[in-house]
């Protein structure tokens, strides 16, 4: 009787602690690049929202000016809205570039950090809410992961 006790005992541990790894295993989402928005005036209606990507030790960030065939590039989409107006494209520093034989081509990157700019035109004075997402695709020498986050940015 003391032997079924215990196997059944030893099975219930066995089957909550495989059970607690499993899901600790889905909550460690791999996040290679953390996203942090802000904003700087620039003049009376004019702001540059600033997007800076951190990204961990060993992997790159994807630029937006990318070759078809190649990696999927960094895109930025603002939710339009009446009280202000994007001029132009966004902006982005000086990525590396290299060659690299998976794509066959030359791509350009960053790492360990990346700093993307938008230029938007305001035509209010009142608190205004600029929202968008950010597509993007990170590397390291093993694999690609796609990225995508939204963010959302106040301009008092």
């Amino acid at each position: 009787m003391s032997i079924r006790y215990c196997s059944y005992s030893i099975m219930k541990k066995l089957t909550v602690l495989l059970l607690f790894i499993a899901l600790s295993g889905f909550s460690q989402i791999l996040e290679p690049v953390k996203w942090t928005p802000s904003v700087k005036k620039i003049s009376e209606n004019e702001y540059d929202i600033v997007l800076t990507a951190d990204i961990k030790s060993s992997w790159h960030l994807y630029s937006q000016h990318l070759a078809e065939g190649g990696p999927l590039p960094t895109v930025f989409r603002f939710v339009p809205n009446d009280n202000y107006e994007c001029e132009g494209q966004p902006s982005e520093e000086e990525a590396k570039e290299v060659y690299e034989d998976v794509f066959e081509m030359n791509v350009k990157y960053f790492e360990n950090k990346a700093v993307f700019k938008q230029r938007i035109k305001t035509n209010t004075k009142r608190p205004l809410k600029i929202e968008g997402e950010i597509n993007y695709m990170s590397c390291n020498t093993e694999k690609c992961i796609p990225g995508h986050t939204n963010f959302e940015i106040s301009i008092k």
